[in-house]
């Protein structure tokens, strides 16, 4: 059994259908969804994303692949703040999804819905300034407690990654 090292940089490999070069015969593609929680996921671990758009024998990428990195371009549009740049493994990996930060701001990346109507972020530490709904910047309910940060997502069902955003002062 081999332990992974924390000082080597880790990757996460994947392809937009279960092929590594084109296969004509294979009709397996990702949806949009999955590329961005493999983003999410990946920035959340601290890792890389290596994903593998082979193309076509006469050089370009299948409609299908095209179609689905536009839909994941325009959510980074919206939400690549949370990914670019940022570190991960603020908090660890939950059934929920992951956080990055980026200074004094934490992405919390709801890749489904939480248990309960509350997570609890355990032994926060840092002064919370706001907590609030990337892209809309609506403002959350919050509570700070000596076991951590308790936050009141909302969270929004059929959306490909409900980003919550802490505010640090």
């Amino acid at each position: 059994f081999q332990q992974a090292s924390n000082a080597l940089p880790v990757e996460t490999c994947e392809t937009l259908n279960n092929s590594w070069g084109y296969n004509i015969t294979d009709r397996k593609f990702k949806s949009p969804e999955q590329v961005i929680h493999w983003l999410a996921g990946a920035a959340g671990r601290n890792a890389n994303l290596l994903l593998n758009v082979g193309p076509m024998p006469t050089g370009p990428i299948q409609q299908e692949f095209v179609d689905t990195l536009a839909v994941a371009g325009k959510w980074l549009a919206t939400y690549g703040e949370s990914i670019y740049g940022t570190r991960g493994t603020v908090v660890p990996p939950q059934p929920w999804g992951v956080a990055t930060q980026k200074g004094k701001r934490i992405f919390l990346h709801f890749l489904k819905a939480p248990a309960n109507d509350f997570v609890l972020l355990p032994n926060f530490i840092g002064e919370v300034a706001a907590v609030q709904t990337m892209g809309s910047n609506k403002p959350l309910k919050w509570s700070k407690v000596k076991e951590g940060l308790f936050v009141y997502p909302q969270y929004v069902a059929g959306t490909y990654d409900y980003v919550v955003e802490v505010l640090l002062k």
